[in-house]
């Protein structure tokens, strides 16, 4: 999630591993609430650290794609092609699961390789909703019995939080986070952090948050809507 908070640029010399001062109880800043555990960075600061040295060898990696295992194929291809403006790249059926590669509209499928902002939905036909009595697990479930903690979301830019959040509600997919709110109980945390044990979450993190949403995809997964400039 993008955030424009009290912002601190490191500096270092070329080669160098960026250094940060670690902070210890006696001298970190916890802006009037002593509950914040320890840790390396000054709470309610965004740290923007120098690039890192480059690599021969890793330069030209890139984050391609994520998967998501889901349980209706349709269901889902409904969601983040109608609803979130993904095409079909390509369909493989693997023989036991059905692999649908989504990408923005001007991927094809001879520039996967160099292609970012994919995503790989992994059904295998069966686990189908109507059937399946296997859990899946979206990482934001700490309900269940043990809680499901891992996986966060997915985010999408989009043109107007508003419209986007229009567009997926009027297709029966449920909003877990409107516009303007900003409770601690709908950014996806274990009770001890809701219930606040380690304190609160500082103003600038809530200021941004409320101009986000999260809506809910038919697996349960989070998906973020952000807007394409955040004030």
């Amino acid at each position: 999630m993008p955030a424009r908070l009290t912002t601190i640029h490191a500096h270092h010399t070329q080669h160098q591993e960026p250094s940060f001062h670690t902070y210890t109880p006696a001298n970190m800043s916890f802006n009037g609430d002593a509950n914040y555990p320890p840790g390396p960075y000054e709470v309610g600061k965004h740290i923007v650290p120098p690039p890192r040295p480059i690599s021969p060898a890793t330069a030209s990696y890139r984050l391609n794609h994520l998967t998501l295992r889901i349980k209706d194929a349709q269901r889902s291809l409904r969601f983040y092609c109608d609803c979130l403006g993904m095409h079909v790249v390509f369909i493989f059926n693997a023989g036991p699961w059905t692999i649908y590669y989504l990408g923005p509209r001007d991927v094809e499928l001879d520039t996967l390789g160099t292609s970012k902002g994919l995503l790989e939905l992994y059904h295998i036909p069966s686990d189908d909703a109507s059937t399946s009595t296997t859990p899946y697990a979206s990482g934001n479930d700490y309900s269940s019995v043990p809680s499901s903690v891992g996986f966060g979301h997915v985010g999408f830019t989009v043109p107007s939080v508003e419209d986007a959040l229009r567009r997926v509600e009027s297709s029966g997919f449920e909003v877990i986070k409107p516009l303007e709110e900003a409770r601690v109980e709908q950014m996806g945390l274990p009770d001890e952090v809701v219930q606040g044990r380690f304190g609160h979450v500082v103003e600038g993190y809530k200021h941004v948050f409320r101009q986000l949403a999260f809506v809910r995809d038919p697996d349960g997964y989070w998906v973020e809507l952000v807007p394409q400039v955040v004030l």
